[in-house]
């Protein structure tokens, strides 16, 4: 008997990290329950699962800082003379 418990989606299928894949790029951002979560997609495969963005900051802390670094804009600065 495995009384271990799962965490699961409403589909009954692993979600995020528990399905034992690799974190390829984050394609979207948005606010769960005030929960932030990111839409990540997963290396070698199209799957793509909603996480939550203090999991995806311990487990693929680069993933995250590339989706914002591709993100951000700068202003340049006006000079004054």
């Amino acid at each position: 008997k495995n009384n271990k418990k799962k965490t699961m989606e409403d589909n009954g299928r692993e979600q995020g990290f528990k399905r034992g894949l690799e974190a390829d790029k984050i394609l979207g951002s948005a606010v769960d329950n005030g929960k932030l979560m990111y839409l990540i997609q997963w290396k070698g495969t199209d799957a793509v699962d909603m996480v939550s963005a203090n999991e995806a900051n311990a487990k693929c802390p680069q993933i995250v800082i590339r989706f914002y670094e591709d993100r951000i804009t700068w202003k340049k600065a006006k000079i004054k003379a």
